[in-house]
């Protein structure tokens, strides 16, 4: 069985690519992990995962890399491994999908 849990795009800051003093980023991953914890509990509650898909809904349909975006989310994945209890070292990784949706930019984060 699906469970989706639905997260604002993982800040810029997440990247990466990006170059930011060392606790802005450390900041940045504990909200990130903080967000990913709570919002796991609230919409799919505690359950077993196998597996997850990364599905990015993006405001722009500028290029994107995949690999960077997927780096981006490894304080919200390990958030959600906290909530559900699991080591995410045990996950199969079923890839990024990119989508445009200018009105509702998001994360959607499939667990199998």
């Amino acid at each position: 069985m699906q469970h989706k849990i639905t997260l604002p795009l993982p800040s810029s800051n997440l990247s990466p690519n990006a170059r930011v003093h060392w606790a802005t980023l450390a900041r940045h991953k504990k909200e990130a992990r903080h967000l990913a914890a709570v919002s796991a509990f609230a919409q799919v509650g505690i359950v077993a995962i196998s597996g997850y898909r990364l599905d990015f809904y993006w405001p722009t349909q500028r290029r994107r890399d995949k690999d960077n975006a997927a780096a981006m989310c490894k304080a919200y994945l390990d958030g959600i491994a906290d909530c559900m209890g699991q080591d995410d070292s045990e996950w199969d990784f079923d890839g990024v999908r990119f989508y445009f949706d200018k009105e509702s930019p998001r994360l959607e984060i499939i667990l199998n």
